[in-house]
C-alpha cells in the first residue's frame, strides 16, 4: 500500500460520498501530499485564513481505482518544500473505501498548523477536535442568557461548557482566560492543574490534582479565577476527561497564551 494524504474541509468529508475536489474539474486531478511535513507546509501556505476545520485523509493509492502520478507541484511548491519534491496527483475521484484513516489538523494559538493527529477512541466518541492550547475539546453548552460585562470587548453568554480531553503525554499549555473557569473531573487518570498567578507571565503558584481518588486528596472540581495563568497535564499514563465551565462565557478573544 502506498499512503498519501489529501487535505479537505471536515464539513465536506463529514457530508459523505467520494472525494471530488474542485481541482478535479479545474486541473484534472485531486491534490495530495506525500507526508505530514509537506501537508503542513501546504496548509500554512494556502489555508492559513481558512475559517473551517481541516482534516487529512489517509489514502491507499492501490484502492483508488484510477491513475496516481508523482509530479512536480502545480503551480509551485509551498515555502519550505524543495522544487525536487514530487506530489501525488490522483486523476479521478477518491473513493471513500480508499480512505484508511482521518487525521485532524491542529493549529497553535497564532493560527499556524502544527500537526495532523489521529483521534483517540474517546475523542472519536465525543466528536472532539484539537484545541490550540493542546488536548481535544468540543463546546457542549452555551447559556441562552447574554451579558455585556465591563472589561470585555463584546457581549458574552453568561456561561459556557466544554468537554476537554488530554491523552498521555499531552498538556494544556500555559494560558489564561478573562473569566472564572471551573474544571470538573469526569473520568480517566488524575490531572495536575497548576496555577501561575496573574502577572504578565506565569510564575508557578500552587497546584491541585483532579481525579477520582478523593480519599487521597484528589478533587472533583477546581476553580481557576479570572485572569489566572493555568496549565494542566495527566499525572499518570492515562488519558483524562474533564468538563470546563467558564463564566462569563468563553470567547477566544478572552484567551491568552504565554
Amino acid at each position: 500500500m502506498s499512503r498519501v494524504l489529501h487535505m479537505t474541509e471536515l464539513e465536506r468529508w463529514a457530508s459523505g460520498g467520494d472525494v471530488e475536489a474542485d481541482s478535479l474539474r479545474s486541473q484534472g486531478f485531486v491534490h495530495a501530499s506525500p507526508d505530514e511535513p509537506t501537508l503542513l507546509a501546504v496548509a500554512n501556505a494556502l489555508y492559513a485564513e481558512a475559517p473551517g476545520r481541516l482534516v487529512a485523509l489517509v489514502v491507499d493509492t492501490d484502492a483508488v481505482g484510477c491513475e496516481v502520478r508523482w509530479e512536480a507541484a502545480d503551480p509551485a511548491p509551498p515555502p519550505g518544500v524543495g522544487d525536487d519534491v514530487l506530489f501525488p496527483h490522483v486523476y479521478g475521484p477518491i473513493p471513500r473505501k480508499a480512505v484508511t484513516g482521518v487525521l485532524y489538523l491542529r493549529r497553535d494559538p497564532s493560527g499556524r498548523y502544527t500537526g495532523a493527529e489521529e483521534r483517540s477512541a474517546t475523542a472519536e466518541a465525543l466528536d472532539l477536535l484539537p484545541h490550540p492550547e493542546g488536548g481535544w475539546y468540543r463546546r457542549t453548552w452555551s447559556s441562552g442568557v447574554g451579558v455585556r460585562p465591563d472589561g470585555y470587548p463584546g457581549p458574552r453568554p453568561t456561561a459556557t461548557g466544554i468537554h476537554f480531553l488530554l491523552g498521555p503525554g499531552e498538556e494544556s499549555r500555559w494560558h489564561r482566560v478573562r473569566s472564572d473557569e471551573v474544571w470538573v473531573f469526569n473520568r480517566g487518570g488524575p490531572l495536575v492543574l497548576e496555577y501561575g498567578g496573574t502577572g504578565g507571565s506565569p510564575e508557578p503558584d500552587g497546584q491541585v490534582t483532579l481525579g477520582s481518588g478523593i480519599e487521597r486528596g484528589e478533587r472533583l472540581q477546581a476553580v481557576v479565577p479570572a485572569g489566572t495563568w493555568q496549565t494542566a497535564r495527566p499525572s499518570a499514563g492515562e488519558e483524562v476527561l474533564v468538563s470546563c465551565f467558564v463564566s462569563p462565557g468563553f470567547d477566544f478573544a478572552d484567551f491568552e497564551t504565554s
